[in-house]
């Protein structure tokens, strides 16, 4: 959520952004006028994304796991390039490395969560699934050069973000679920 506000805030004060031909990099070049806000929203978005993989990591079938934890370092890493190496002429190899790295790791989670975790509910495994397929296509449309760029960008981008807010509810719908059936008994004499 942090990066989708984070992304907005910067987008508003820069003068003639347009969200579907500009790229989100572009809000955090030096010449970006909320470049630090947005370099910070990526910086947030590896390492919560770096805590909460590791953490969740023991939920996923064995056989998935190595690959689910290579998939959150990959993303944390390019998260992290694309914050700290900018585009310009002389980086934008390292630049893109990182971007292309960040989302199409995004992309690969949510399917390997969808199709690695047994216990989840089946409407949240096909939703994991779901964006994680929409967003590889986004990617591969942004790789191609299919479309405006910023719009193929942010499909690629916002179905990870959307997912992860996804997930937070349904770990909170989990949770408030599970402490009502936890709750003990109303004992108390009714009148």
């Amino acid at each position: 959520m942090q990066y989708l506000l984070a992304e907005a805030w910067a987008s508003s004060r820069y003068d003639g952004y347009d969200h579907l031909r500009d790229t989100v990099s572009q809000l955090g070049v030096p010449a970006s006028p909320a470049h630090v806000v947005m370099n910070a929203a990526f910086c947030v978005s590896a390492v919560s994304v770096a805590i909460a993989g590791w953490a969740s990591a023991p939920v996923l079938r064995r056989r998935r796991r190595r690959v689910y934890l290579g998939a959150i370092a990959t993303y944390s890493v390019g998260s992290l390039l694309v914050a700290a190496v900018h585009t310009s002429a002389e980086n934008a190899g390292v630049h893109v490395a990182g971007a292309i790295a960040a989302i199409g790791a995004g992309n690969l989670i949510p399917i390997l969560v969808g199709t690695g975790v047994p216990d989840c509910p089946r409407w949240y495994r096909a939703a994991s699934i779901g964006l994680g397929v929409v967003g590889s296509a986004g990617s591969v449309l942004l790789i191609a050069g299919v479309g405006p760029v910023g719009l193929a960008e942010r499909i690629g981008i916002d179905t990870f973000v959307g997912w992860e807010i996804l997930t937070a509810v349904a770990l909170v719908r989990s949770a408030v679920s599970r402490k009502v059936v936890d709750s003990p008994a109303d004992t108390r004499p009714h009148s």
